[in-house]
């Protein structure tokens, strides 16, 4: 007589590594620009510009020149996120091993890696919607217009260059960008060039390439994706909002806003137990919206 096994199925260790979390990255245009929280709906940024007229001093008084308040409206939407996850259906496989004992389970065992993995999603969506979003779109995109959206709606912006992003053209590319600078910008002291990862690994691979070694720049990538345009003030930065889109934008750091509620909202949910409903439940909940103030002191590809 013969042992029969064919009514199982073949057992696999899946316990024997802990939950891999995907690595991903985290929302790195948003901590680089202005946030203005406390917004609700609908904010202003208010702008002051001044126009000052000089004269030979003279006995008298003789008003010249204008000071000009302007405002621009950064529209925030709310959004959320809810889930629902059923602690019984986890006792039907592996990760019955990271259950309490007894039948009246009220947390996710794995609730702190979960809350890391919510936290990195979350990252990488307000990344791409801070510069692809596009209320006329699908998807996460819908939630709010983004940065290249307004941009490219605004006629006052500067157009820096035509050539194409590729090995072949992307050091005059970005030369051309930055030579396209607004002469009162040029000073400025925090002036990023925002490219896709891919756009900035070929500019780093274009300049090792022309030999530019005693550039730090081009020595030393590491895992930043940054470094300054050689010669210049311009820090290149490669963001993952930018991905898949061959464009590339020059402004200040300053000029670019955020609009949100709590200024850790994004960073922040509840995961509780409701008993009414036997089951874990997931809320997230946020405010965003997207603007610039001065159009004519950014350069577009």
């Amino acid at each position: 007589m013969s042992l029969n096994l064919s009514g199982l199925s073949a057992y696999t260790e899946e316990n024997a590594m802990d939950l891999i979390r995907a690595s991903l990255f985290e929302s790195k245009t948003i901590g680089m620009i202005q946030v203005q929280p406390g917004i609700k709906s609908a904010a202003t940024i208010n702008i002051l510009s001044s126009t000052p007229t000089w004269a030979a001093g003279a006995c008298g008084f003789s008003a010249a020149g204008s000071t000009i308040l302007t405002q621009k409206t950064i529209t925030v939407s709310d959004i959320k996120k809810n889930e629902v996850i059923c602690l019984n259906d986890l006792e039907a496989y592996y990760t019955q091993k990271m259950m309490n004992p007894g039948s009246y389970n009220e947390a996710i065992p794995f609730e702190q890696m979960y809350a890391e993995e919510l936290a990195g999603q979350t990252a990488k969506m307000l990344e791409v919607l801070t510069w692809q979003g596009n209320t006329a779109g699908a998807g996460n995109l819908v939630f709010a217009d983004g940065l290249v959206k307004l941009i490219d709606a605004d006629g006052a912006v500067v157009t820096g260059t035509a050539l194409a992003m590729d090995a072949a053209n992307i050091v005059a590319a970005v030369d051309e960008m930055v030579a396209a600078i607004p002469a009162d910008v040029v000073a400025s002291d925090n002036l990023v060039l925002f490219m896709g990862y891919a756009e900035y690994r070929i500019y780093a691979a274009a300049l090792r390439d022309a030999n530019l070694y005693h550039y730090d720049g081009a020595e030393n990538q590491g895992g930043q994706f940054e470094q300054f345009v050689p010669g210049t003030n311009v820090k290149v930065v490669g963001v993952g909002g930018l991905n898949g889109l061959a464009r590339m934008f020059l402004a200040e750091t300053s000029n670019l806003f955020v609009g949100t509620d709590l200024l850790n909202d994004s960073e922040s949910f509840k995961i509780f137990f409701d008993e009414n409903e036997d089951e874990v439940r997931i809320i997230q909940k946020m405010k965003i919206g997207f603007n610039f103030a001065f159009p004519e002191r950014i350069v577009s590809n």
